[in-house]
C-alpha cells in the first residue's frame, strides 16, 4: 500500500480538530453505551455478543453494532496522536532516550489508573452505609486531579512533585485499606481492562514509533507480520500460542493485548499523514470550499453505517456489494491534485485497504466478533476508523462546523476525566441527592431507557467541558 508519507516539514502546524472530535465521539458513545438502560432496548443498542434481556455473553453470536466501534475508534485516535506528539518533540530536539523514559512513565501511570479507578467505584466498596461508598468515589475523583494534573497548584517544580507524591501515597493507602463488597480483599487482578489494554498497546506503539520516526513503511511492514503471528497463535500447541499467552505479571502486561496494534499502527499511519498535511496547510493560503466535500462526508458515514448494519444482520453479500459501490464512488470524489483532496485520498485508500482485508477474512474464525476478538474485527473497525476520521476532517477541519466539533473536542482533549466522570462523579452525586433511583424507576420503555443514557452522557460531557475550559487536564 503506497501512502506517500513524507518526512515532516519544520513548520509549526495548526491543530487538527478532527482527531479531537473522533476521540471525543469515542468517549461520548462509550459513556452512552454504559448509561443507557439494560435489558429493554433493541439488541443492536448493545454489544452484539451481549444481547438483551439477560446480557449474557455469547461468543457464538457474530456481527458488530455501533457499540463495538467505540473501543477501536479510541485506539485508532490514540495511535494517530503518537506521531503528532512524539514527532513534535523530536523536532524540538528531544532525544529518543528521553522520550522513551517518558513513555515508560506514562505506561506506569496508565496502569496505576487502571488499578485505582476500578477499586473506587461505589459498587466495588463495602462501607456499612451506602452513602459512604458514593462519597469515597467523589473523593477519589478529586484526588485524581492531584495525581494526573500537571502543576495543579502552581507551587513550582518541587512543590508540585511533593503534592503529587503525597497524592499517590493517599491513593495507594485508600485502595489498600478500605473495605470492599462481600468482604473481598484488595487484589491487583481487579483492574479496568480497557485502560490496561490502552496502557499496554500505547507503550508498544510509542516504542515502535521511536524506533522508526521517519520510516512509516517499516511500521506498515509490521502489520502482515503481526497478522501472521496471531493467526498462528490460534493453533493449539504452537510456539506462537505459547508466546501470546506468556505474561510475567498478569496485572501489568499481556502479549495477547498486542493484537490491538493492528489498529494502533494504522492509526499511526493516519497521524503521519495528518502531520504532513497540517504542516503543509500552515504554509498555504486559505482555501475555498470543495463542492465534493459534503458527498465525501456523507459517503464516509454511509460506509460506516452500511458495514455495521449489514455485518450485524449477517447480510454479507449485500454488504460487499454496497461497500464496493460506495468505495468506488468515494475514490472518484477524492481524486484531484489539490493538497486537501490529496490528504483525503490517502485516508480513503488506507480505509479501503483495511476494510477490504477485514471483509476478505471475515469468514475466518467463524465471523466478525469483538469478544473474543477476531482478526476481521481489528481490520474492519480499523478501516471504518479511517472513514470516521475522514468524516470529521470534512466537517471539523474543512467546514469548521463548531456545533459538531466543539462539544466533542472539549471531551476529546480530556478523555481520562470523561472516562470516569459517570461512575466517580455524576452517578455518585445523583445517588447522594437520591435522584438516581428515581431516574432508573422511570425507564420502563426503550425510549425512556435511551433518554436516560442521553441525559447522563450530557451531564458527563458538561462536567468534562467545565474542566477542559479551565485547562484542568489529566495527563499521563
Amino acid at each position: 500500500m503506497q501512502t506517500d508519507i513524507k518526512p515532516p516539514m519544520a513548520v509549526s502546524p495548526r491543530r487538527a480538530h478532527s482527531l479531537d472530535a473522533l476521540r471525543g465521539y469515542a468517549i461520548m458513545t462509550m459513556i452512552l453505551a454504559a448509561t443507557e438502560a439494560f435489558g429493554i432496548l433493541p439488541a443492536w443498542m448493545y454489544h452484539a455478543q451481549e444481547p438483551p434481556p439477560t446480557h449474557v455473553f455469547n461468543p457464538q453470536i457474530y456481527g458488530i453494532t455501533w457499540v463495538d466501534l467505540i473501543f477501536p475508534f479510541f485506539l485508532f485516535s490514540m495511535g494517530a496522536a503518537i506521531p503528532l506528539s512524539l514527532g513534535r518533540q523530536l523536532e524540538k530536539g528531544a532525544s529518543r532516550l528521553s522520550l522513551l523514559k517518558k513513555t515508560v512513565i506514562r505506561w506506569m501511570k496508565l496502569t496505576f489508573f487502571a488499578i485505582f479507578v476500578i477499586h473506587v467505584y461505589p459498587y466495588m466498596l463495602g462501607y456499612p452505609a451506602p452513602w459512604i461508598n458514593e462519597l469515597v468515589a467523589l473523593v477519589a475523583f478529586a484526588l485524581m486531579f492531584m495525581l494526573f494534573m500537571r502543576n495543579p497548584f502552581h507551587l513550582g517544580k518541587w512543590g508540585n512533585r511533593t503534592v503529587n507524591t503525597l497524592a499517590y501515597a493517599a491513593a495507594i493507602a485508600l485502595i489498600l485499606f478500605q473495605p470492599y463488597a462481600e468482604g473481598k480483599p484488595f487484589m491487583l487482578k481487579d483492574e479496568d481492562i480497557i485502560m490496561l489494554i490502552l496502557a499496554n498497546v500505547s507503550l508498544t506503539g510509542a516504542v515502535i514509533y521511536l524506533l522508526t520516526p521517519h520510516k512509516p513503511l517499516a511500521r506498515l511492514a509490521l502489520i502482515p507480520l503481526l497478522m501472521a503471528f496471531f493467526m498462528s497463535a490460534k493453533a493449539d500447541g504452537s510456539w506462537q500460542q505459547a508466546v501470546r499467552d506468556f505474561t510475567f505479571a498478569p496485572w501489568l502486561y499481556h502479549i495477547a493485548y498486542q493484537e490491538y496494534l493492528l489498529i494502533i499502527i494504522p492509526g499511526m499511519v493516519a497521524g503521519d499523514l495528518m502531520t504532513h498535511w497540517l504542516k503543509a496547510e500552515a504554509t498555504s493560503q486559505v482555501h475555498g470550499r470543495l463542492k465534493v466535500a459534503p458527498w465525501v462526508a456523507l459517503i464516509s458515514l454511509a460506509l460506516i453505517v452500511t458495514n455495521v448494519a449489514c455485518l450485524y444482520s449477517r447480510l454479507l453479500v449485500l454488504n460487499l456489494v454496497l461497500t464496493i459501490s460506495l468505495s468506488v464512488t468515494l475514490w472518484q470524489l477524492v481524486r484531484g491534485k489539490d493538497r486537501e483532496r490529496t490528504y483525503w485520498r490517502k485516508l480513503c485508500l488506507c480505509g479501503i485497504y483495511m476494510l477490504a482485508t477485514g471483509l476478505l477474512i471475515e469468514a475466518y474464525e467463524g465471523g466478525i466478533r469483538k469478544d473474543d476478538v477476531t482478526l476481521s474485527y481489528l481490520f474492519v473497525t480499523g478501516g471504518l476508523a479511517f472513514f470516521g476520521l475522514l468524516f470529521f476532517t470534512v466537517t471539523c477541519d474543512h467546514y469548521h462546523i463548531r456545533w459538531i466539533s466543539e462539544p466533542l473536542e472539549l471531551v476529546g482533549r480530556n478523555p481520562m476525566v470523561a472516562y470516569v466522570s459517570n461512575g466517580l462523579a455524576v452517578i455518585p452525586l445523583l445517588q447522594l441527592c437520591r435522584l438516581f433511583p428515581l431516574i432508573t424507576s422511570l425507564c420502563t420503555t426503550p425510549l425512556l431507557g435511551f433518554l436516560q443514557g442521553v441525559a447522563l452522557t450530557a451531564l458527563c460531557m458538561l462536567l468534562t467541558a467545565f474542566f477542559t475550559k479551565r485547562r484542568m487536564y489529566w495527563k499521563t
